[in-house]
C-alpha cells in the first residue's frame, strides 16, 4: 500500500460492543493517536440509541472537555431529529440541572463538571449522539455509597480491567455488564425519578447548550441545503473544533481544483452513509481525493467504504471528487483547532506554477473549496 493510501482509515466493523443493549453495533468511530498525527487530541464516535434508556451515571472528567452533538440518525433530514433527550449537568451529583433536547443541539461540558445520566426518552429512527473528547478521558471520578451508607468518591485510574465472567481475560467492553437487556421503559423512568426530584433550577449551565440552526450554502445542488455547521468558539464557548455535515446526493466536486495545503491545522475527512443507523449498509459511493507531500507529487486515493482521511498539517490535498452516489453520502470535514489558518494553493498563471497564500481576510468571495476550508466566512 502506498503512503498516501495509508492516510485513509476504514471504520472497523468490530463486534466489541455487540452486547450494549439499546445501541447499534458496530459503531462508526475514529480516535487519533500519536502514530497517526502526533499531538492532536481528536476522537469521534457515532453512538446510536435505539430505545428508551439512560447513558452513564454522574461523573466528572478532570482532564478533558466533553463535546456532545445530538441528532436523529437520518442525516438527509438532519433538522428533523425525532428525538427527545434530557441531559443532566451540575455542580454536584445529588442536584443537577436537567436540559431538554429535541432539536440539533451541541453541548460542551467543561473539565470538573458533573454530567450524566443522559435520558433518551424518544429516539425516532435512532438517536445519534456524536461524542467528541478534547484532551484525555482517563481519570474519571465517580460517586458511590460505601458500606456505612455514606457517599464517597473513587478515581477510575487507567489500569487493566478484567472480564466479570472470566477474570483471566481482559474486559472487551462487550456491554453485558454495562447495560440491561431486560430493562423496561418503566425501569428507566424509576431510575430517573431522583434526578428530577432533586434537580437544580439555577440555570448555571444553560450556556453549555446551543441549538444549531439551518445554514444555506454555495456548494451546489448536489449537496442538501440547508446543512449543519459548527463554528467552534463562535458557536459555543470552550469548543475549538470546526465541522459541517454535507449530505451529497449526486456526483460532484468539492474543494479547490488546484492542490492546496492547510498549513497549521490537521484535517479529518469523514465519509459514511447518511443513515447513521447503519453507516455501512447506507454507504454506496466512490470518492477520489488527490493527496501528496507536495503539489507536484500527488496520488489519487479512492474511497469506496466508510472511514476517515487523517491529514497532518502541511499535507497537500486536491479536490474531493464524488464519482458515484448510489445512496446519499455523509461527508464531514473536521478541523480540530479554531485558530487563524492559512492555506497555500498551487495555481497555473501564464503557464507557470505559482503558490498563492490565502487567509480568511484575503478571501472575499468564497468558492466551494474556500467554504470547506473556512467553514464560515470570517
Amino acid at each position: 500500500m502506498s503512503d498516501m493510501k495509508k492516510l485513509f482509515y476504514p471504520f472497523e466493523r468490530s463486534d466489541q460492543k455487540a452486547f450494549w443493549s439499546g445501541y447499534t453495533s458496530p459503531r462508526m468511530h475514529f480516535f487519533n493517536n500519536n502514530s497517526i498525527i502526533p499531538d492532536v487530541a481528536f476522537g469521534e464516535e457515532f453512538l446510536i440509541s435505539t430505545r428508551e434508556l439512560t447513558l452513564d451515571t454522574p461523573h466528572i472528567h478532570d482532564g478533558a472537555i466533553n463535546f456532545f452533538l445530538f441528532l436523529g440518525s437520518d442525516l438527509t433530514d438532519i433538522f428533523n431529529t425525532g428525538i427527545d433527550v434530557d441531559f443532566c449537568i451540575g455542580d454536584t451529583a445529588e442536584s443537577m440541572e436537567i436540559y431538554h433536547i429535541t432539536k440539533p443541539t451541541a453541548v460542551v461540558v467543561p473539565p470538573g463538571v458533573f454530567h450524566a445520566p443522559l435520558y433518551y426518552k424518544k429516539v425516532g429512527h435512532g438517536a445519534l449522539t456524536l461524542l467528541h473528547y478534547i484532551g484525555t478521558t482517563v481519570g474519571r471520578v465517580y460517586p458511590r455509597t460505601n458500606a456505612e451508607g455514606k457517599e464517597e468518591w473513587f478515581y477510575q485510574k487507567p489500569k487493566p480491567r478484567y472480564c466479570v465472567e472470566d477474570p483471566s481475560k481482559l474486559c472487551s467492553i462487550c456491554g453485558k455488564c454495562f447495560t440491561k437487556a431486560d430493562e423496561t421503559p418503566e425501569d428507566v423512568r424509576k431510575y430517573m425519578e431522583p434526578f428530577y426530584k432533586n434537580a437544580s433550577t439555577a440555570g448555571k449551565y444553560k450556556d453549555c447548550f446551543v441549538e444549531l440552526k439551518e445554514e444555506y450554502h454555495k456548494l451546489g445542488d448536489a449537496v442538501i441545503s440547508p446543512r449543519l455547521v459548527f463554528r467552534g468558539k463562535e458557536t459555543i464557548a470552550g469548543a475549538d473544533e470546526l465541522f459541517s455535515f454535507n449530505i451529497v446526493t449526486k456526483p460532484c466536486t468539492l474543494g479547490d481544483e488546484e492542490p492546496m495545503s492547510n498549513g497549521q491545522v490537521a484535517e479529518f475527512l469523514w465519509f459514511s452513509g447518511a443513515d447513521a443507523y447503519d453507516g455501512w449498509a447506507s454507504f454506496d459511493a466512490e470518492i477520489e481525493v488527490e493527496l501528496g507531500e507536495s503539489p507536484d507529487n500527488m496520488e489519487t486515493v479512492t474511497i469506496n467504504e466508510p472511514g476517515v482521511i487523517a491529514l497532518k498539517p502541511g499535507t497537500w490535498r486536491g479536490a474531493i471528487r464524488v464519482k458515484k452516489v448510489g445512496k446519499p453520502l455523509c461527508f464531514i470535514p473536521f478541523y480540530v483547532h479554531d485558530k487563524p489558518r492559512y492555506k497555500l494553493t498551487q495555481k497555473i498563471v501564464d503557464g507557470k506554477k505559482l503558490l498563492v497564500y490565502d487567509d480568511a481576510s484575503t478571501i472575499t468571495e468564497p468558492t466551494a473549496g474556500d467554504e470547506l476550508f473556512l467553514q464560515i466566512k470570517r
